[in-house]
């Protein structure tokens, strides 16, 4: 028997009884799945744009469960102006991803945006983490750390292609 016969991988033809095939399941989805990417396309893109109009609104309605801790990591006195400001800015990115129009252009501002939101972990490490434990986040911590999903999306939406 020759080396290479010897190390070839058996192949199997029976289905393992532990694993129930369900052989309408694949083919389904596989004609679903175009279809789903586009809708979940839009139902990501438009997800962004209301959270983002929505957080803004909390901020300009000077309602922002967020505002204070916006205040404590800025590091200059933002006196009365800087959290409507940064609402007035949410608001025009949501708008801007609602109307998907240039995303490409919107990608570095909402990037911009999202990485300050990480200054929390730098600047105010005791709101972010229990015991100075990096491991262990805080309310506040995990409402920063989502910010990697929101980014994340928005790189999606800003770089795809268009048909």
């Amino acid at each position: 028997m020759s080396v290479s016969s010897q190390l070839r991988t058996p192949t199997r033809t029976t289905s393992s009884p532990a694993a129930p095939s369900l052989p309408g399941l694949p083919g389904l989805f596989s004609r679903l799945a175009p279809r789903l990417h586009g809708y979940g396309f839009v139902l990501l893109r438009v997800g962004l744009g209301v959270v983002f109009v929505w957080f803004g609104v909390l901020k300009v309605a000077g309602l922002s469960p967020a505002a204070e801790l916006v205040v404590d990591v800025i590091p200059f006195d933002t006196g009365t102006w800087f959290v409507p400001a940064l609402g007035w800015a949410e608001i025009a990115l949501g708008l801007w991803l609602l109307t998907a129009r240039a995303p490409w252009a919107l990608l570095p501002l909402l990037a911009a945006h999202l990485l300050g939101t990480f200054s929390v972990l730098l600047l105010t490490p005791h709101a972010a983490f229990e015991h100075g434990n990096p491991l262990l986040l805080t309310l506040i911590g995990e409402f920063v750390v989502k910010n990697v999903v929101l980014l994340a999306g928005a790189v999606v939406v800003a770089t795809r292609p268009r048909p």
